[in-house]
């Protein structure tokens, strides 16, 4: 089972309850404390009128690649009785606590290594600094953050910019944000790479950027990232030998 994966690779797939077809995901929200998803945003087909629905990570039963499927457990029923997204857009603190309570699962903000229900541990990645200099239209809850209006932020190298956000890449098993993907295009023709989260600083919602603790140069000689191809271990490795030599 892959186990990195772009978000655009969620969007790819059809989701099944355990009674029939619900839809697919459109992007996810993730808490920008530590890079946990928090949610992943359904469109549902005609049987819920097209609207949108939200699915937690505890939610997910399997994802089968050969079949493009995500299966939940969780039926169109309980899903359909959810508290309506459309009504509580910004997400707010009230919102997910009825989010919760109706799908009966612990809050995955209550204290303890067990705070995702059916047995998904609670993600224990470092904190970010967070920019507090927050739009109007900015969620009730400043720390969740939607995968689709992040794709596009500027990066930020300390000395200066150096692409945009791509896409993000999570570990679908711990359900965490792992890497930003980054195409350099607009700096170096056609080349992407993967920033690890420890190398970012902070995020601005004002400017719309990643500021990452890399030089230009510490990315432009990255090794390229290949969207096509699976994300290996020996990749992996490359990617913290180049960027543990790197100084900020």
């Amino acid at each position: 089972m892959k186990q990195l994966r772009r978000i655009r690779e969620l969007t790819e797939l059809t989701i099944l309850a355990t009674d029939g077809e619900i839809g697919g995901v459109q992007e996810v929200y993730f808490d920008d404390r530590n890079w946990a998803v928090r949610y992943l945003v359904v469109k549902a087909g005609g049987w819920l009128l097209s609207r949108e629905v939200l699915l937690a990570p505890a939610a997910v039963a399997e994802i089968d690649d050969a079949h493009g499927i995500l299966k939940v457990s969780l039926t169109k029923d309980q899903i359909k009785r959810a508290p309506p997204i459309e009504a509580a857009k910004p997400l707010s603190r009230e919102y997910e606590e009825a989010y919760f309570r109706h799908f009966q699962w612990t809050p995955y903000w209550e204290p303890g290594p067990s705070g995702w229900a059916s047995g998904v541990p609670f993600p224990e990645t470092p904190p970010m600094p967070i920019d507090t200099t927050l739009p109007a239209d900015a969620p009730k809850n400043p720390h969740l953050r939607s995968s689709s209006e992040v794709v596009g932020y500027d990066i930020r190298a300390t000395d200066g910019a150096v692409g945009h956000v791509e896409d993000l890449v999570i570990d679908d098993e711990t359900w965490t944000v792992r890497y930003i993907e980054v195409d350099t295009r607009n700096w170096l023709p056609g080349k992407k790479v993967l920033l690890q989260i420890m190398r970012i600083d902070h995020m601005s919602w004002a400017d719309r950027s990643v500021a990452v603790l890399l030089t230009q140069q510490a990315i432009e000689s990255a090794p390229a990232y290949d969207p096509s191809r699976l994300i290996t271990p020996a990749y992996e490795v490359q990617l913290f030998k180049h960027y543990g030599t790197q100084a900020a």
